[in-house]
């Protein structure tokens, strides 16, 4: 505020406090990059009740601020341990302006708390309240120029606010670099950028709250603009860079870059940080960790700040490095030493700004600080993965197999499951609650990642992770990344499309082949459906065995599109075979038609906004069998899997049909250590 010679009179944890004219507060407005908002105080008053705030804003002439035709809103704010019901006294603050008006000119203005003209601000205090105009009207953080981004992107103040407290203005003034080495989408890089080019970021914006004012001064507000444009400088003296392991992300960055005028200023590339390196001799680093990387899961998160601190020292000796994380028990993991921590809230959330002066590795030292090291117990997990890979690699030769699980906690110590998919491999990490904060857990976890490439003879690139919690329920098809990478795999002369990458599940489940073989040799003629179809991989088969039709239903189009792109991988035409969007669940219940095979393998627990309720299978997978066989026809057979834990099969559907437990016959050989249930029933 001082740098923009407002006089600030107060300062508090939460606000700054300014005298000011109107021109100075749509400087504010243009030029802030680290306020939330601008308020424009209209009225203070004293009570412990809503007595005195009704009958004080009934007293303002609010026709002076706006006109009764225009909509209103009023936000809200309230002191700590305040013991005001601060909903209701928002409620009655809109009472009384309405009635105002209406005792003003018997009209009155409506509210729409999505868009209005005008905003009011109440911040509920200790006995002493005020009623501001939302001078600025939505949040200064929102610039305009956000066109796409990320899960969860950082607010472009707070970005603001950790370059300045990275000493940035005057790094650029100097020529230094910046780097973001996980740029996400580029928050850190487009503020670095306007701060570098004396660019008020207010310029960006399409609209101020004070422009519906009815006391708004049009000439001042653009008299102050036409300041701002001439100072914005045309060239950028301080280069940028801006890195991601997403081409997506990148992509993203792009679009936001280009609305905010800055494109030309920044160079972006797509590098895995392990690749960074620094573009010049001098500069700084600033970098917000991920909070979910695309490991799958915070508590391999410790990886990620390992492989920065690793990255920082090797590539970027006597640079100072900024990282703001959330995530503060994993900056132990960085190796780096900060000189300077700095507390911030990003939102509700307390996080630590580390100021770090980088000392690299020198001279090739691997031994230096970073370098990590398999522990000595990862002999045994690196001998096993070399035994079992000599072992399935033959036997997957002979069947045609591009894709099965090479090993399966066969030590108990390294509790994860690793599936090979060509020349990658899938670790399935198996991560119980208390292991979170684990360090054993960790460095067994460490262990697994620095020795699987070379024991499988693979890229450590062409490794993806992923994290499982046995406790949780519905969880296999969350999203992880928007890479969009696909592989198509051979399997028994099936192929199918998979993605390694974005979700817990690759699109195949590997443990179902001798459910695809089975579909392949029953199905010959006849009519099959795949309810929770997934991406129709056994629709495929069946399909590919000669079925007279196959139907797939599953809730979501997404899968379907990608059961469509296995039909196609086939060299199958999708639009002779029937795909149905709904849930399995309501659709089998209202359909007519019989069928042959039904093929049943749904979720342990699914919740869905397109469903009407929860799906639990323990208790629900009656029911569903019981629609679905009113739909098989005399001599059909439905097939119900289910990997649940601790399932049982409900009695009553082994007194009404012919039912025969089939794990035996359908669980492969590479996953005899996690078998599922499989249940053969018919009609009696």
């Amino acid at each position: 505020m001082r740098a923009l010679d407002v006089e600030v009179t107060v300062v508090r944890p939460t606000a700054v406090h300014v005298v000011g004219t109107l021109q100075e507060g749509y400087r504010l407005c243009l030029w802030s990059r680290v306020a939330s908002r601008v308020l424009l105080p209209l009225v203070s008053f004293e009570g412990e009740d809503d007595t005195a705030l009704y009958e004080t804003l009934r007293s303002i002439p609010w026709w002076e601020h706006f006109n009764s035709k225009q909509t209103f809103a009023i936000g809200s704010s309230q002191a700590p341990r305040s013991s005001v019901p601060s909903h209701y006294w928002v409620q009655r603050a809109k009472d009384a302006i309405v009635d105002a008006f209406r005792d003003h000119a018997g009209s009155r203005p409506s509210v729409d708390k999505k868009s209005p003209a005008v905003r009011f601000h109440l911040h509920i205090g200790k006995g002493a309240h005020e009623l501001a105009l939302d001078f600025s009207g939505e949040g200064l953080h929102r610039r305009g120029y956000r066109q796409s981004g990320g899960k969860a992107p950082l607010k472009e103040n707070l970005a603001a606010a950790i370059l300045y407290l990275a000493g940035w203005p005057e790094a650029a003034s100097r020529g230094l670099s910046l780097v973001d080495p996980t740029c996400g989408s580029g928050t850190f890089l487009i503020e670095a950028a306007l701060i570098a080019t004396d660019c008020a970021p207010g310029l960006l914006r399409e609209h101020f709250g004070f422009e519906s004012w009815l006391n708004h001064d049009e000439g001042l507000f653009q008299q102050e603009r036409r300041e701002a444009l001439a100072a914005r400088k045309a060239e950028c003296a301080a280069p940028i860079f801006g890195f991601d392991a997403s081409s997506k992300a990148l992509s993203y960055v792009q679009e936001n870059l280009r609305a905010a005028g800055v494109e030309q200023y920044v160079s972006l590339a797509r590098k895995a940080l392990t690749e960074v390196r620094r573009p010049s001799d001098h500069g700084i680093v600033v970098c917000n960790p991920p909070y979910g990387h695309r490991l799958g899961d915070e508590s391999t998160l410790f990886l990620f700040y390992q492989s920065l601190g690793d990255t920082l020292k090797k590539a970027f000796d006597g640079w100072t490095a900024y990282v703001f994380a959330a995530q503060q028990g994993n900056l132990k993991y960085l190796g780096l030493r900060p000189s300077r921590r700095h507390i911030l809230f990003n939102g509700a959330i307390e996080c630590r700004l580390l100021e770090i002066p980088i000392v690299g590795t020198r001279n090739g030292d691997k031994q230096a600080p970073g370098w990590r090291k398999p522990s000595d117990k990862a002999e045994m997990f690196v001998n096993r993965i070399k035994k079992n890979r000599k072992k399935w690699e033959r036997w997957a030769k002979r069947n045609d197999l591009e894709c099965y699980r090479l090993y399966d906690a066969d030590i108990p110590e390294y509790n994860v499951a690793v599936d090979r998919y060509q020349a990658k491999a899938v670790v399935h990490i198996y991560q119980r609650s208390h292991e979170v904060e684990d360090d054993l857990a960790k460095r067994r976890i460490q262990d697994v990642l620095l020795t699987l490439p070379e024991a499988l003879g693979i890229s450590s690139d062409d490794l993806f992770v992923k994290v499982r919690h046995r406790h949780d329920q519905g969880d296999q098809y969350a999203r992880l990344a928007r890479q969009e990478t696909e592989l198509t795999v051979a399997e028994e002369g099936l192929r199918f499309v998979v993605n390694l990458e974005d979700r817990i599940d690759t699109g195949l489940f590997l443990d179902h082949r001798k459910v695809r073989s089975y579909a392949r040799e029953r199905c010959r003629g006849k009519r099959m459906l795949n309810l929770f179809a997934y991406t129709c991989s056994v629709s495929v088969a069946a399909a590919v065995g000669g079925a007279k039709q196959t139907t797939s239903v599953d809730l979501s189009n997404t899968y379907l599109d990608w059961g469509r792109r296995n039909f196609g991988a086939n060299d199958l035409d999708p639009s002779k075979y029937r795909f149905f969007q709904s849930d399995a669940m309501r659709w089998i219940a209202k359909r007519g038609e019989t069928y042959d095979w039904v093929f049943i393998n749904p979720p342990t627990f699914s919740r869905s906004k397109k469903t009407k309720g929860d799906f639990n299978i323990h208790q629900d997978h009656a029911r569903l069998i019981e629609q679905a066989m009113r739909s098989l026809s005399k001599g059909g057979e439905l097939l119900f899997t289910t990997h649940a834990q601790s399932f049982r099969l409900d009695k009553r559907l082994k007194e009404r049909f012919a039912v025969q437990n089939s794990a035996k016959l359908f669980v492969p050989n590479d996953f005899a250590r996690s078998p599922f249930e499989a249940f053969r029933i018919r009609h009696r």
